[in-house]
């Protein structure tokens, strides 16, 4: 009889644990922790580290690997379950196990999206990364007053938002407005169309507060670096907003 795919010698099982843990622990996360935590844990499932079945090591094993809260662990547990990744039971023999079931139809859907596409995930995720971080340097130089007035506008609703649907529309259009504030008519477009790729990709991503927060976060430091006509500075949080981002998608796809 064929031995089950996630049995496998003591020997092999300590190798893949070690392995796993190392892709873990890597360096400390101290820039997006959240979104790194979720790209290293789907990442270690999608290298088959830990199989379906396998139980994941706790929520203060993982947090004292990475050197992160267990909050930060929880938050992206929470989303890998909600997305059909992973799992969890509850009593004696209970934790966090590698789903044995289909992922959820949300991520079907998004891995169809991106198959659709007809580029990689890496390829639209450096695209927007060489671009976006070039445009924001400029806009730092060249934005007007009242350009300005309105992206603080935007990040102070986003503050408020309750939905991500309502919280992507602000996203873009403030990622628009900063082309706008280069004052080229060719870059708004190039912006425009990178949004509307990523977005067939985010609008089916699972909700999250801990990363609607950060990305605020880190939308008011690029406003604040823009207003010191610092462009070094946003290009700096600009490349740590997006590949926040990158890390997102990549632990769930």
């Amino acid at each position: 009889m064929p031995t089950p795919r996630h049995v496998s010698s003591p020997i092999s099982q300590r190798s893949t644990q070690r392995s796993a843990d190392a892709l873990l622990r890597g360096p400390k996360p101290t820039i997006n922790p959240f979104e790194v935590t979720l790209e290293r844990l789907g990442s270690a499932i999608k290298m088959g580290l830990y199989e379906p079945g396998d139980q994941l090591p706790s929520e203060r094993d993982i947090a004292k690997l990475m050197g992160i809260s267990r909050a930060t662990v929880r938050e992206a547990i929470r989303l890998l379950v909600e997305q059909g990744i992973l799992t969890v039971k509850r009593g004696r023999s209970g934790g966090t196990f590698v789903s044995e079931n289909p992922p959820s139809e949300a991520l079907l859907e998004l891995r169809r999206r991106l198959h659709t596409s007809g580029a990689t995930l890496s390829e639209i995720l450096d695209h927007r990364l060489v671009v976006e971080t070039g445009i924001v340097e400029l806009a730092a130089q060249r934005a007007q007053a009242d350009q300005l007035e309105e992206l603080q506008a935007l990040v102070n609703v986003m503050q408020q938002a309750d939905s991500y649907a309502v919280y992507r529309k602000l996203d873009i259009r403030f990622h628009l407005l900063i082309a706008k504030a280069t004052q080229t008519n060719r870059l708004p477009a190039i912006v425009a169309d990178i949004h509307s790729e990523l977005s067939d990709l985010l609008q089916t991503a699972p909700y999250s507060r801990s990363q609607q927060s950060h990305s605020t976060q880190q939308h008011q430091e690029i406003l604040d670096a823009m207003q010191q006509q610092d462009g070094v500075s946003a290009r700096e949080v600009m490349q740590e907003h997006i590949l926040a981002t990158n890390s997102f998608l990549k632990g769930l796809l």
